[in-house]
């Protein structure tokens, strides 16, 4: 008894060794503590911060989807848009640094070979592309000459090239910028000279836009200028008032295509859903035929959802070059706009 006794103990006490050595041999790691992305409210809503950095990004976008018409039309003209946006910012000890990248694609209805064909043709492109630093900016963007009326009528002038320009934002409403610009590739060395002095106030603002095209690839464009302004006031609470003038000495790339124009719209804001506007714009003296044109335009903008509105566009335009006036505008365009949130 004695001695199986003894075997027994010394197989449990081995047991109870071996176990307490094979404990000892698994460890289990401590978990590293999760890294949430941050809100930061540093630039405003939709801002996050990238994990393991200082740099704030926002991600939005929108869907458009719209339909048009004109006179001259045999059927209805369908587009389909996406558009992406990215922008990053962080700061620096020479101000904000900003990174914008702008996608977009359209896939529209064409026509292919010699007849119709109910076939898409589909374009994606970076439609913005641009870095700035405090107030130094530079990219591809919309010209600084781009500004219009609400409506979808008016002629203004101006698209998107390239650019270096600063800008700079007083603290009283005012602002200041100047640009060099270059619509061309490879042409020439001398850029265009644009510039854009604007005041915001409480009754509204007045912006005033001044260009130089520069352009020996093309006579017709060689130094020819442009200007223009824009008021806005708010007459009320609902209604605002839009007033615009344009002057070009000739045909440019900023040029609206004829010598002068005047334009104006009025928006009522009828409640927090619905806004209707309407206005009209006169251009005098059409660049190689001194024509003078006219047209007319109302919108109607709705609010579905947050988010998510519709519009429907109606335009008439007449005037000595067109043979009978013409008709165009969309029916009601849906377009979904959402910022990318980080949860």
């Amino acid at each position: 008894m004695n001695i199986k006794s003894l075997l027994l103990g010394s197989a449990a006490v081995l047991a109870a060794v071996s176990g307490a050595r094979a404990a000892d041999a698994v460890v289990v790691a401590e978990p590293e503590p999760m890294e949430y992305v941050r809100i930061c409210d540093v630039y405003g809503a939709g801002y996050y911060y990238i994990p393991g950095t200082e740099t704030c990004l926002k991600i939005g976008g929108y869907v458009r989807y719209q339909i048009d018409f004109d006179d001259d039309d045999d059927g209805w003209r369908k587009l389909a848009r996406a558009e992406l946006t990215f922008t990053a910012k962080s700061e620096t000890e020479y101000g904000t640094l900003t990174g914008h990248i702008d996608l977009r694609g359209d896939t529209y209805s064409a026509l292919v070979g010699a007849g119709p064909s109910n076939s898409n043709t589909g374009l994606v492109k970076v439609q913005h592309a641009w870095i700035s630093l405090g107030g130094l900016q530079m990219g591809l963007s919309d010209t600084l000459y781009d500004g219009d009326l609400s409506g979808e009528n008016d002629v203004a002038g101006g698209d998107r090239l390239h650019f270096i320009r600063y800008n700079w934002v007083g603290s009283n409403g005012v602002s200041v910028s100047v640009g060099l610009e270059e619509e061309n590739y490879n042409i020439d060395y001398i850029p265009n000279v644009v510039a854009k002095v604007g005041i915001e106030q409480g009754w509204g603002g007045v912006t005033l836009f001044a260009a130089y095209d520069d352009d020996d690839d093309n006579a017709a464009f060689d130094d020819e200028f442009a200007l223009k302004a824009i008021a806005t006031f708010k007459a009320t609470e609902q209604l605002t008032l839009e007033a615009m003038a344009t002057y070009d000495s000739g045909p440019s790339f900023y040029s609206t295509g004829y010598d002068w124009s005047v334009a104006g719209w009025a928006k009522f804001q009828v409640n927090d859903k619905l806004a209707i506007g309407a206005g009209g714009q006169y251009l005098a003296d059409m660049h190689g035929t001194n024509f003078d044109d006219w047209n007319i335009g109302a919108v109607v903008d709705y609010k579905i959802v947050e988010n998510f509105d519709a519009k429907l566009a109606v335009n008439y335009n007449d005037g000595d070059s067109y043979t009978d006036g013409s008709f165009s505008g969309f029916p009601p365009v849906a377009v979904a706009t959402h910022t990318v949130k980080h949860r």
